[in-house]
């Protein structure tokens, strides 16, 4: 009975180790369009420093996201404002984390 418990128990705490953060609102600046596929993506670039709590500050220094996600008709050289999350899977699976650009609109 006790090796069932442990056993369980090891179970929850290695299943238990997944974690999520969602900013705010992270301030971007659009630097560049890449048309180098057959779709368009800004390339946005952190203004300033990651915010507080980030579980990969570095991974949120530069992302793509397509112009028909940014609101209020944001060209290069502008700055938007983008509601991001992180994500870290759990000990058995993947442990990395991913970064979600959901939206954003022009500052």
């Amino acid at each position: 009975m006790r090796k069932l418990t442990a056993a369980l128990l090891g179970c929850l705490l290695l299943t238990g180790c997944a974690a999520s953060w969602q900013g705010q609102e992270v301030r971007y600046r659009i630097k560049s369009l890449d048309t180098s596929s057959p779709t368009e993506f800004f390339r946005l670039e952190l203004a300033g420093d990651a915010p507080k709590g980030a579980l990969d500050p570095q991974d949120l220094a530069r992302k793509p996201v397509q112009p028909s996600a940014v609101t209020g008709g944001a060209a290069v050289g502008d700055e938007v404002l983008c509601l991001v999350e992180q994500k870290k899977g759990s000990a058995i699976g993947d442990s990395h984390v991913t970064t979600l650009v959901k939206s954003c609109r022009k500052a």
